[in-house]
């Protein structure tokens, strides 16, 4: 494919190369509604003459909050042709941060799916002087999608000419998006990316697409630069996308779906396991000892002739159908946004479920990814115009055609990041082995220094620990503690049916989480991962959060991560507690 550089080339390529009956797909009303490649193109077209028509000013930014569907793509790309920069909006953004960044932004116009239910977008609807209301029963003050659509035909039938010079106004240097980083810790910083840095690396990915039969299942939010760059890679390969808002029935989906392509964090990947794990032990006693030994066999890492001999009967017997269960079809998953267990990645690759683990933030991505030949561990090789090279100290720096402009308003924050030969300085810990395969070993910030003086790296045992099917979640505590703990956040899945299997019904939650069973378990647990630990990484106490974590509770980001300020100031004094009493695993 050839390189692509601003959004009018997008839509060339796109109306040159693809039609597609299904191009872009969501399910209303319980059906999939399908849009063409056609019906696609003239559609963004309406919405960018609308916009134009409703006066909007270039460079002004446009916020959009409403969960992904064809309607956020359209918008998208209608937006940045019209001359607007985008601004989306995670559906469930915080008060404080939807404030901050209308604020930053100057935003006075704003896309918004009121269904939402957003108390915030209330309280704030004062300061956009233009609302395009996207809900089922819009507000009759505010300009609906489909009066922005016809306002947009109109003009296309008196200028027939006006949207080819609205496509030729675009430059690859232009701003095209400001998207805010997730806000794991403290304020999310506004990064500007161009129409280059979003499209400049289509033509380099690493895999063939086969449009003609390729679907692929996007789940993941469009506000995060992942799920927003692997949108615009589909539309260039002319790939079907199949919305979906709905992870928790993934697997459902899935098996209605048949999709071959799924991009995911590794939380989820995390979740279908343990799902995979529960049916097991649910299962009556001949296939569950099946189920348990093909599931060993998978666990086990290292190759054997056994192994060997068995796998074409385990996987008749027992792989095909979890493969089935998630739809029969996959050939590529990408596992990005947050460090994916090896073991893990092992587990699914035996399974016959490959998994390519990328790499990228919000500053550049993407940056890197595994190629078909996966090497499990690593997050594969830098894409084609993409510099990647280790600093003296271990960072990995950044340079290419993927990297952001800079930082919104903020020029200091952006000298300190970008430096003056153009390398981006990401913030994590790397090596490059003799393939040009990259291994990120952690963030440079992420490590703990106790009161002792000693550095605890918090992902890897954070890791080891949630490979217990009860643990969802868990955070590691070290900064200026005398010794390692940890909070854990329990899947409450598990623990329903823990509680079956052992005859607990009777007791709560909380209670079942005190219990002298779990108590037990979790001894067992830390006594083996501290063996494997150095003396001032050993988890010495534990306490469980009697809830899983959430986005909407505020322990987790928008994709799926921990946000350790957040949940720290939440559970100062459970954390506390630890240190009271002292040790207690």
């Amino acid at each position: 494919m050839e390189q692509i550089n601003d959004f009018s080339g997008l839509l060339q390529h796109i109306a040159a190369n693809h039609s597609d009956s299904n191009c872009l797909n969501q399910v209303e009303g319980g059906r999939w509604r399908s849009y063409a490649t056609e019906e696609m193109l003239r559609e963004i077209r309406y919405l960018a003459l609308g916009l134009t028509a409703a006066g909007l000013p270039k460079g002004a930014c446009v916020g959009l909050m409403a969960f992904p569907s064809p309607r956020w793509t359209m918008i998208n790309l209608a937006v940045i042709l019209a001359g607007g920069v985008l601004v989306p909006f995670f559906p469930n953004v915080s008060d404080e941060n939807f404030i901050f960044e209308i604020d930053q932004t100057g935003m006075h116009w704003i896309f918004v799916d009121r269904d939402l239910k957003s108390t915030i977008f209330e309280q704030r609807k004062g300061v956009f002087t233009h609302v395009i209301d996207l809900s089922r029963k819009p507000d009759p003050n505010y300009l609906t999608y489909e009066k922005l659509i016809q306002r947009g035909k109109v003009i296309d039938e008196q200028q027939p000419q006006r949207f080819q010079e609205l496509m030729a106004t675009m430059r690859p240097d232009d701003l095209a998006s400001i998207i805010y980083t997730s806000g794991s810790t403290g304020t999310p910083k506004g990064v500007e990316h161009t129409q280059r840095s979003l499209l400049g690396h289509l033509h380099a990915l690493p895999w063939e697409m086969k449009p003609e039969s390729d679907k692929y299942l996007s789940i993941l939010p469009l506000a995060h630069i992942f799920g927003f760059t692997v949108n615009f890679y589909m539309l260039a390969m002319g790939v079907s996308i199949y919305y979906s808002n709905d992870y928790k029935n993934l697997g459902k989906i899935c098996q209605e779906l048949h999709p071959t392509m799924i991009c995911v964090v590794p939380r989820i990947l995390e979740k279908i396991y343990n799902s995979m794990l529960s049916k097991v032990h649910e299962a009556d006693l001949i296939k569950r000892q099946i189920g348990q030994w093909a599931f060993d066999l998978a666990n086990l890492e290292e190759d054997n002739l056994f192994k060997h001999l068995v796998h074409p009967l385990v996987d008749k017997l027992v792989y095909s159908t979890l493969r089935n269960a998630l739809g029969g079809s996959l050939r590529i998953v990408v596992s990005g946004g947050a460090p994916l267990n090896p073991h893990l990645n092992h587990f699914y690759q035996e399974i016959g479920i490959n998994i390519a683990e990328g790499w990228g933030m919000t500053e550049a991505c993407p940056i890197t990814v595994n190629p078909e030949k996966v090497k499990i561990g690593t997050v594969g090789i830098p894409y084609k115009g993409c510099e990647v090279k280790i600093s003296p100290e271990g960072e990995v720096l950044v340079r290419g055609t993927a990297v952001m402009r800079g930082y919104h308003r903020n020029p200091a924050l952006t000298a300190q990041t970008i430096d003056q030969d153009g390398w981006l300085h990401t913030g994590d810990k790397g090596k490059f082995d003799e393939e040009g395969y990259l291994t990120i070993i952690g963030r440079i910030k992420e490590l703990f220094k106790t009161s002792t003086g000693e550095y605890v790296a918090p992902v890897p045992i954070e890791q080891e620990i949630c490979k217990v099917p009860l643990i969802e979640s868990a955070m590691v505590v070290a900064e200026g503690r005398k010794f390692s703990s940890v909070l854990l956040f329990p899947s409450k899945e598990v623990i329903d049916s823990l509680k079956a299997t052992h005859k607990m019904n009777h007791l709560s939650d909380s209670e079942f989480l005190d219990s002298d069973y779990v108590r037990k378990e979790m001894s067992k647990l830390f006594r083996e991962l501290n063996k494997h630990l150095n003396h001032w990484e050993q988890i010495h106490a534990y306490r469980f959060v009697d809830h899983p974590a959430s986005i909407e509770g505020g322990e987790l980001t928008p994709t799926l991560k921990i946000r350790r300020e957040a949940v720290g100031k939440k559970y100062y004094q459970l954390i506390d507690s630890m240190y009271l009493e002292g040790a207690n695993v």
